[in-house]
């Protein structure tokens, strides 16, 4: 085999080694993975509906997964406000994954080892937006003094189905 072709062999088992293996956006693996999108989100499924959302206050980062179809997961911050759920997005128009939730709301969470069937409903209401950002200014900073909202920045409410 020619220098050159045992340097395309080896890109390509290289690049196609963390697939393989399973580390991805559902994984603990390095975080620059974290950034790439995966497919069906894999753990215990949880059938019955949620109506109190509270036990997520620790999870900081969850997984959903959108376009039922053809499944497209990816990491994103999750947080309650009391019983309800929430997703946040910095600059998220155009996000593959945003723009599948606008098609279709129908989307699965993954918090902890355990996954949920969801609709997920973008909050377009700045003031329908302020509770859930000054409370999660709180959980994160531990003061009230919570910057304006960002232009850019979505927030949907999610609801278990």
């Amino acid at each position: 085999m020619s220098r050159r072709g045992f340097s395309k062999w080896r890109a390509m088992v290289v690049l196609t080694l963390p697939i393989i293996m399973g580390v991805g956006p559902c994984s603990s693996g390095p975080y620059i993975l974290g950034r790439i999108p995966g497919g069906v989100l894999t753990g215990e499924v949880v059938a019955e509906p949620v109506d109190d959302w509270s036990f997520v206050a620790g999870a900081g980062a969850c997984q959903v997964e959108t376009r039922p179809e053809f499944p497209h997961s990816v990491t994103v911050g999750c947080f309650n406000d009391g019983k309800d759920l929430f997703v946040g997005c910095m600059r998220c128009e155009g996000k593959t994954w945003s723009s599948n939730v606008a098609k279709d709301s129908r989307a699965r969470i993954k918090i902890g080892d355990k996954v949920y069937s969801v609709t997920m409903t973008r909050v377009v209401d700045r003031a329908g937006m302020q509770g859930p950002w000054l409370n999660r200014w709180r959980k994160m900073r531990g003061n009230d003094d919570a910057p304006p909202i960002p232009d850019g920045y979505w927030l949907y409410h999610l609801t278990s189905r």
